[in-house]
């Protein structure tokens, strides 16, 4: 973790524990719209679309669930989770508010590299009262390539000034991992709802089980 200069964070399920709100609010919407769908299938469905942009969601969900309407299921699976965080507040992971102090001691800087799109994403980042302390937000919708590809984290990189080499990324998905890897940074991995594979470790420098252990690690 030497010369790091930027901390590129992923969103949900790296900073925010949304994924799992995600699972159940897909569920919900199966139930209503689609309930013959079977568990492995589900289950196959939503971890393909872990990690990645609403456009490779759509694809995803079209392939697998070809008699399915994924705008009309993906808008009521947004107002079940709106629906939880206006009352409860936005599931925030442990360490999260250690881990932005502990970076901004050291002068490292900070940026968001999400596949939610941009306006959902700050919406959700400011409701969470953190929005302000990150130096941008690249959102699913501001790249032509989603994650795995590295775009995302090159222009998040970009619009900070700061070298890939120097940067550090945040990950709970195999596809953000490789992203970073991809695109030339040290990934910090810490699942989420799946385990990595031996492939995702194999790109991963190293494997935190929670964001406590990123900041133990950082500070050393």
């Amino acid at each position: 973790m030497k010369n790091i200069k930027l901390a590129i964070f992923d969103m949900d399920g790296t900073m925010f524990d949304t994924e799992a709100l995600s699972n159940k609010g897909w569920r919900v919407v199966l139930a209503q719209f689609a309930p013959d769908i079977s568990e492995e299938l589900f289950t196959k469905t939503f971890n393909s679309m872990l990690g990645t942009n609403q456009e490779n969601c759509r694809r995803i969900a079209n392939e697998l669930l070809p008699h399915f309407d994924f705008d009309k299921g993906n808008a009521a699976c947004y107002a079940f989770m709106d629906d939880y965080m206006n009352t409860h507040g936005v599931p925030i992971k442990p360490g999260l508010f250690e881990l932005l102090d502990k970076l901004e001691e050291l002068g490292i800087r900070k940026c968001v590299a999400t596949s939610t799109d941009w306006e959902r994403a700050t919406h959700k980042l400011e409701k969470a009262n953190v929005l302000h302390r990150f130096d941008a937000v690249v959102g699913g919708d501001q790249v032509k390539l989603s994650k795995p590809n590295p775009e995302i984290f090159l222009k998040a990189a970009a619009a900070c000034g700061i070298a890939p080499e120097n940067c550090i990324v945040l990950e709970d998905s195999a596809a953000g991992t490789e992203g970073g890897y991809r695109a030339g940074m040290r990934v910090i991995h810490i699942p989420d709802i799946l385990q990595p594979s031996d492939e995702t470790r194999s790109m991963s420098a190293v494997i935190c089980k929670d964001l406590h252990e990123v900041t133990a690690l950082i500070a050393k």
